[in-house]
Parts: C-alpha cells; sequence; structure tokens
C-alpha cells in the first residue's frame, strides 16, 4: 500500500523543489500533496524516481464519477514544480471543459501506432529483390536447415539470372514478366534444365519473403515448369556399351592422355568411373581415408550428398589410378589439393569445365584465356558430363549382372520406402563383387586399348553376376 505523507509541498515553488529534493525514498511509494494546485501530487517511489501526478474525476455514463490519474512528468527529468503546478491548472482547465488526459493518450497512442504502421508499410513497399535474397542467403547458410553448400550455389545462380538484372527493383513491383525477361534468354540458349532451376530457387525465395511479410503473396505462385523450360528429363547420357548403343570408353581411353588434362585429373577420371563414386567426394577426399593394404577408401559423411557415410571397396583397376594419383598429390592431406589455404582442395567444377571446354567443335576458334585443345575429348554419342562417369558405372555394373539394390548400395544411395526404416545393414560382399566386376571390365578395356588389341562391345561377354559371385564368394566371406 501506499504512503501518504502527511505534509504537504511548501507554497513557494522554489522551497517546493528544495523540500522535494531533500525526500528520501521508502519502501513504498510515498506521495506528497500540493498545496497550491488541488489534485497535483509528488510521487517518490522506492527507486528514487519523483514523478508529478494530477488526480481528477470524470463522469462516465448516467450520472456516475470515476478518479483517475494522470502521470505530467518527472522531477528529476526536469519538471520543477513551477512547470508543474502550470501544467496542472492548464489540465484542470481542459478537464472542466470536457477533456480527459487519460483519452488524450489514448488518442495520441493510437496515432502513433498507426503512423508506426505506416512507416513500416511504406519501408516494406521500398524493400527491394536484393533484400529479400539477403535473408534467403541467411538462411541457406543455416548450418542445420540450410544447403550443404551454404547456399553458395543457389544463390550464384539467381545473382547471374535474376538479381543483377531486377535485384534493385522493389519485390512488391516485381512481376512475371520480369521473371521471364530473366528467363527467357536462357530458353533461347537451349538451357531449359537451367531455366527450371532459375524458377525453383526463386519460387523458394518468393515464399520466403511471404513467411517474412515482405509481400502479401508471391506473383509466381501460378507458374510451373511446364510454363518455362518443360518436365525435367531425366538424363541417359552414358559412356559404356548396352544393348541399344556401341562402347565409347575405349575412345575416351584413347583421348585422354593427348586431351591436354593434367594427369591428376585424368586420374580422376578413371577413379569415378572405377568406383561409381560422386565428384564432391573425390575432391573433397583425403589420403587418410584411403587404405591400400585393405583396398578400401572411407568416405565420411560430411562430404557426401546425403550425409551417409561408406567405405568402398577399391578394384585393381581403382587402386591402380588412386596409385597413380598418389604419386602426384600423396605429399599433401588432399587427394585433389588446392591452391589456397582457403580453399585446400579442389572444387569438382575444375574438372566439370575442363572436361566440358574440350568438347567444342573442331573447326570452332579458340577462347581468349582458354585451352587451346577444345575438341580433344569429343565423343561419338555427342556432349559428356563428368557426373555421366557415376550413371557409366552403374550401367555397367547393371550389364554385368549386378543386382539394382546392390548398385544402389555402391553408389551409397538410400533404399527407398519401408527398406530405409527398417533395413540398416550392408551388403558389403556383394559390393566388393560388384566393384571387382566394374573394375575387371574397365581394365580390360583399358589394356586392350594401350595394347591394340580391342574387342568390340558386342564381343564382351561378362560373366554372370551369380556365376562370379559363386567364384569369388569364398575370397569375401
Amino acid at each position: 500500500m501506499a504512503v501518504r505523507n502527511k505534509e504537504v509541498l511548501p507554497r513557494s515553488a522554489d522551497s517546493a523543489d528544495k523540500y522535494i529534493r531533500k525526500v528520501t525514498p521508502g519502501q513504498k511509494d510515498i506521495y506528497i500533496q500540493d498545496s497550491t494546485v488541488t489534485g497535483l501530487t509528488l510521487r517518490v517511489t522506492p527507486g528514487g524516481k519523483k514523478v508529478w501526478h494530477l488526480r481528477y474525476t470524470v463522469q462516465v455514463g448516467s450520472g456516475q464519477w470515476v478518479g483517475r490519474k494522470n502521470s505530467l512528468g518527472a522531477f528529476c527529468d526536469g519538471l520543477k514544480t513551477r512547470a508543474a503546478r502550470e501544467l496542472a491548472e492548464a489540465w484542470r482547465v481542459r478537464i472542466r471543459q470536457g477533456e480527459d488526459p487519460q483519452e488524450e493518450k489514448k488518442k495520441l497512442a493510437e496515432q502513433r501506432k498507426a503512423e508506426h504502421l505506416r512507416e513500416i508499410a511504406e519501408r516494406q513497399a521500398l524493400r527491394t529483390i536484393n533484400d529479400v535474397a539477403a535473408v534467403y542467403a541467411t538462411k541457406l547458410a543455416n548450418e542445420v536447415s540450410g544447403h550443404k553448400d551454404g547456399g553458395i550455389h543457389a544463390m550464384t545462380i539467381l545473382q547471374n539470372h535474376l538479381l543483377d538484372r531486377f535485384g534493385e527493383i522493389p519485390i512488391k513491383e516485381f512481376t512475371r514478366q520480369h521473371f521471364f525477361a530473366a528467363v527467357d534468354p536462357i530458353l533461347d540458349a537451349g538451357h531449359n534444365s537451367m531455366a527450371n532451376t532459375v524458377l525453383s530457387y526463386t519460387k523458394a525465395m518468393f515464399r520466403l519473403g511471404v513467411k517474412r511479410e515482405f509481400i502479401a503473396y508471391s506473383v509466381l505462385d501460378c507458374i510451373e515448369k511446364a510454363d518455362v523450360g518443360g518436365k525435367d528429363r531425366i538424363r541417359s547420357r552414358v559412356l559404356c556399351a548396352t544393348r541399344t548403343k556401341g562402347d565409347e570408353l575405349e575412345e575416351l581411353y584413347d583421348l585422354l592422355p593427348e586431351s591436354g588434362l593434367s594427369l591428376n585429373l585424368q586420374c580422376s577420371v578413371h577413379i569415378l568411373l572405377g568406383t561409381g563414386c560422386r565428384g564432391i567426394e573425390l575432391f573433397k577426399g583425403r589420403w587418410s581415408h584411403l587404405n591400400f593394404e585393405n583396398s578400401t577408401w572411407f568416405i565420411p559423411g560430411e562430404n557426401s550428398k546425403n550425409e551417409d557415410p561408406i567405405i568402398i571397396h577399391l578394384s585393381e583397376y581403382s587402386k591402380k589410378w588412386f596409385a597413380e594419383l598418389y604419386k602426384l598429390t600423396g605429399h599433401t592431406d588432399w587427394m585433389m589439393p588446392g591452391k589456397s589455404k582457403k580453399r585446400p582442395h579442389m572444387i569438382p567444377k575444375v574438372l566439370s569445365k575442363a572436361v566440358c571446354e574440350r568438347q567444342r567443335d573442331f573447326n570452332a576458334s579458340p577462347k581468349k584465356g582458354r585451352t587451346k585443345n577444345h575438341s580433344t575429348l569429343i565423343l561419338p554419342d555427342g556432349h559428356w558430363t563428368v557426373h555421366d562417369l557415376r550413371r557409366t558405372a552403374a550401367t555397367e555394373m547393371q550389364m554385368l549382372g549386378v543386382a539394382p539394390d546392390i548398385i544402389d548400395a555402391c553408389q551409397n544411395h538410400r533404399p527407398m520406402g519401408v527398406r530405409r526404416r527398417y533395413q540398416h545393414g550392408e551388403s558389403m560382399g556383394q559390393m566388393r563383387i560388384a566393384w571387382d566386376l566394374l573394375g575387371d571390365s574397365l581394365m580390360s578395356l583399358s589394356e586392350a586399348t594401350h595394347s591394340g588389341d580391342r574387342l568390340k562391345s558386342t564381343e564382351r561377354i561378362p560373366m554372370a553376376f551369380n556365376e562370379m559371385h559363386r567364384e569369388m564368394g569364398r575370397q569375401y566371406l
């Protein structure tokens, strides 16, 4: 309960100021009445705060009067006695005229709130695509819920195809016409898949803009891939022989030594073929993960795309090319070392770009600053990519009779459906046989190429997987 001081403030304003300065706070609020203005009170809080209040009554309803209190300001903030009395008298006049200080405060609070909302709306109206992109980049960089690469790939695509041109446009003014103006040049170049990728990242960014109240809705919600680049095609390019195409690996083995690729990149092509691993898994690999004696290569979860670790069995073919690579980079920690401390290992883009640049038309003029060997890796069935090597390894295993689930296990694909939930073991015996079958097949092709005694793809009839399993089973059981 508040303590009401029996004393009142002196009539002299100067004396009242001196009196107030000497008042010491108690354990509870102290109220001191003013001797001049009716209803004017000084409240002294336990913390030493001295605040002026004006007590008054107003009529509410029919014949009902209620007492209210209005804070005028603090003595310690410069509101001395004379000024407080003048302010209180002015309010008493206004109260007699029907005004209510509390209602005035509510109106001012509502006005300030409305002004604040207007300012927010104005700021939001000025927010640009770049502002939303900055928030999206932060989300992608989150170590737990973001992209594994920190969003570098996604933001690079958005920067190159959207933000460089429309980044400064207020997001509320961005229309579907702007978006199609960004992707039409990509479609004109025949890069439909990239156009769809731009659509996916842009829609995701705009959905985040809706959640963060940058915009009320996304103008891109009604656009589908069919409206841009069409349905994504499943890439089926392989270099090995199938029932419908001939073998191109022999040509590749012929071309590699004269392709102009550095020796470590040539080794990486062979290793990707022999193991079926992803490029990033090789380029982030350390020599400490490889065991030549046990013929194993451990890929930790942080290096794999799905964050699942795997132990790859090295066939004689893979071991041979790892040994060649070790001669080149074994003095470092990394299988594919980089050139700076900031980037200690090479990135797969280096190999991808080098392979792509060597598949231009024979008659094309060399680009400035690019390799002069611009047509040294052209294969009969057209353009191929580094990731096609992984697909080739899986297809070659399939052609050799390896079961699809074993191929998936060798390529570290997670099981589908309920198998993923309940089956957490590994068929290492069959996986080792599969890698050896692949390695033997690749070894025979490469040796035939170098010896000049080539076999046509139709003449290579691989031993059935089950027969090989029975023949080699004792070795691994």
